[in-house]
């Protein structure tokens, strides 16, 4: 059952994805989805491996929903994220940004309840620190790359 909420979470996700407007290109879109994975599966490493706060079930199941999670839905919400910030608007954005961060509250506890992962050493509060470092690194990802192909362009 985990597997299946997790899959449909991830459909959503791309969904949504392919129905907004999006400010970065293709290869762009990509190149920081790459990013956005070995930065957030760098961190989680961390914070289960070495600090311990988060443990992830054994199950193999429970373990191919949590990639799932963290290989395609948490760098397609992040891209999402991303192409968001890069609109013109200049109170809204961050209003869908603060609403999509707080997101990831409720599906932390989603994950917790379907016992895809224990946090018996962590707060909801850290959550939103992690995703925002997130978000921050995908942002400057992506003015990295748009500053780089301006002075490209420019080259040129």
């Amino acid at each position: 059952m985990a597997l299946a909420i997790c899959v449909f979470m991830t459909w959503c996700v791309i969904i949504a994805l392919s129905l907004m407007q999006k400010k970065l290109t293709g290869s762009e879109m990509v190149f920081i989805y790459f990013c956005n994975t070995v930065f957030e599966l760098s961190v989680f490493t961390i914070v289960h491996l070495n600090f311990g706060w988060i443990e992830v079930s054994q199950g193999a199941e429970k373990g191919v929903a949590d990639l799932v999670l963290r290989l395609f839905t948490n760098p397609l919400l992040l891209i999402i994220i991303t192409n968001i910030l890069l609109y013109s608007w200049k109170v809204m954005k961050w209003v869908i940004v603060a609403a999509m961060l707080l997101g990831f509250i409720p599906m932390q506890a989603l994950l917790e309840r379907l016992d895809i992962i224990s946090t018996p050493h962590w707060h909801l509060s850290n959550t939103l620190i992690m995703f925002s470092s997130y978000v921050l690194f995908s942002r400057l990802m992506a003015w990295f790359i748009i500053r780089i192909g301006e002075k490209e362009a420019n080259a040129q």
